[in-house]
């Protein structure tokens, strides 16, 4: 027996074994019992959705001797005989694009049908008539013969004119969802005795992109292989990247694994991935994680921003691919932007710096002795003066906090780190640290982890007059770990519902917080935005 591909081998020939598109096959379905069949039909969506499918489906129906709820009964002498029927006229417009091949159709129309009640006409691909031709078409769509029915299929409807469009019934086919793929290809591989891993079977559904013919078709390759299909031989055979390894270079950008990082793009490299393609996968997972921070929020070092930042640039490499240079340079490049510079070795060295600077610090009676250990994490508390200073500044930046004093200060940090002014161990700290709360004065920021909270507030003065340098902005900054930040904005917010509020408090004339102060101004907290 001649071998049959598989995505023609389980091509649907009625209504309830069509895949994804219940919406369309019920109303198909009804206009058949209910006799209230259109003259005309355009069914357009992306490719291998089922378009021509359903058109031979509908075609079929149409004929049958015993329609049964409103699918073809395959039994009937129309049914076994459809593809030789001579009343199905299929055209490819692809290739039949001129006004002669429609004026043709044009005269055949008046022909009665040979054996069923209509003659129907599939023009697949329609935007691609000339548009000669679908002036000529415009007459017979607008008063066809009753014996006749057009069924015509586009993946690009936007090209088919109005005047076209307005004739037809139209049903818009939507991309599968991964799931009915999973679940159809499932039954195909233990019809076919294909041995699959369900990590294999999804990635497969994930690649075809909503399009079944075309997952059926890589199914189809790849159970040549006469072994396991599995992930690994996706990835070698036809050259996609996996969700997996997208995730897993994700995280190397997350997780500042520089090693790794580099063996993923290589990897790309060597294999002779589609860059297109990739950057098109990538963009969707980041696009991913940057709702999933919106709607629920991250502690990952990387926030929305940062996030929104990498689609756009990521989306800009695609115009740069046709100069001559490797595009996982490029990637490459793009890509590490979004790395923390920080490391044990550099670490160590602003460790080392801050000792010395609080040791002179110690010698000019300014603050009592810290001693500040490479173990980033049992850094001491700073001392009591330090801890009112924080204490007012946070105080300070309550009292006025609006969300348009944050949106402008984040504005103003990101020219900051920006800057070319702005290098070593202070760009080093500054890079990852973030403006959680502004005021019109006072600036609120966190950092990773409580060491370089404590170096970054021994450099106040320094990062103030930076600051006021580069973006012409004077503010009394204060850095807090998150954990800190965290419960400074809970009582802050009770605070609010309690309309209690806030004292502003000079710094030189005032070191402790009197919590039950009160001023005449009560702030609302639907002004405020606090990350």
């Amino acid at each position: 027996m001649k071998y049959k591909v598989l995505y023609r081998k389980y091509r649907p020939d009625n209504f309830d074994s069509i895949v994804g598109q219940d919406y369309i096959t019920k109303i198909l379905k009804n206009s058949i019992i209910n006799n209230q069949v259109s003259h005309a039909y355009i069914f357009s969506g992306p490719r291998g959705t089922g378009k021509t499918t359903t058109a031979k489906v509908l075609a079929k129906a149409l004929n049958c001797a015993n329609p049964e709820n409103g699918s073809p009964c395959g039994k009937c002498e129309f049914c076994k005989n459809f593809k030789e029927n001579p009343d199905i006229i299929e055209i490819d417009a692809a290739s039949n694009r001129g006004v002669n091949e429609i004026r043709q159709i044009i005269d055949n129309i008046k022909l009665t049908p040979t054996n069923g009640k209509y003659k129907v006409y599939i023009i697949d691909e329609v935007h691609m008539l000339t548009m000669e031709a679908f002036n000529a078409l415009l007459l017979t769509l607008e008063e066809p013969p009753t014996h006749t029915v057009f069924i015509l299929a586009t993946t690009n409807v936007e090209n088919v004119p109005i005047t076209i469009l307005s004739r037809c019934q139209r049903f818009d086919f939507q991309k599968i969802k991964v799931e009915k793929i999973v679940e159809l290809l499932t039954n195909v591989c233990k019809k076919e005795n294909i041995k699959i891993t369900e990590e294999a079977l999804n990635e497969i559904a994930i690649v075809s992109e909503g399009g079944l013919r075309d997952a059926l078709s890589l199914l189809d390759q790849l159970s040549k292989n006469e072994c396991e299909i599995t992930l690994e031989l996706i990835e070698n055979q036809i050259k996609v990247v996996s969700q997996k390894t997208i995730n897993a270079l994700l995280d190397t950008i997350e997780q500042n694994n520089f090693d790794e990082f580099f063996n993923i793009i290589n990897d790309f490299r060597s294999r002779g991935v589609d860059y297109k393609t990739l950057v098109k996968r990538i963009v969707e997972s980041i696009s991913k994680k940057a709702k999933n921070i919106m709607l629920h929020g991250s502690r990952e070092r990387l926030n929305f921003d940062s996030y929104k930042n990498m689609i756009f640039e990521l989306s800009d490499s695609l115009n740069k691919i046709n100069i001559n240079v490797d595009n996982y340079t490029i990637l490459e490049m793009l890509l590490l932007n979004y790395f923390s510079i920080n490391n044990s070795k550099v670490e160590n060295e602003v460790v080392k710096e801050k000792k010395e600077t609080l040791k002179a610090k110690n010698e000019s009676n300014i603050i009592e002795d810290k001693s500040i250990t490479n173990n980033d994490e049992n850094v001491k508390e700073n001392s009591e003066i330090d801890e009112n200073l924080i204490n007012i500044r946070i105080n300070n930046c309550f009292y006025d906090a609006k969300r348009t004093y944050l949106e402008d200060a984040k504005d103003e940090y990101q020219k900051l780190l920006n800057d070319s002014n702005l290098e070593g161990k202070l760009k080093n700290i500054l890079i990852d640290s973030e403006i959680v709360a502004a005021s019109s004065k006072n600036l609120i920021c966190t950092c990773l982890n409580n060491h370089l909270v404590n170096l970054a507030n021994g450099m106040l003065e320094e990062i103030e007059k930076l600051f006021s340098k580069i973006c012409h902005k004077d503010y009394k900054i204060i850095f807090l770990t998150k954990d800190r930040w965290n419960k400074e904005k809970e009582q802050y917010i009770l605070d609010l519902k309690a309309k209690k509020v806030y004292k502003y408090i000079e710094e030189e004339k005032q070191k402790e917080i009197d919590n039950s102060s009160v001023i005449n101004d009560v702030f609302d907290i639907s002004k405020v935005e606090i990350v």
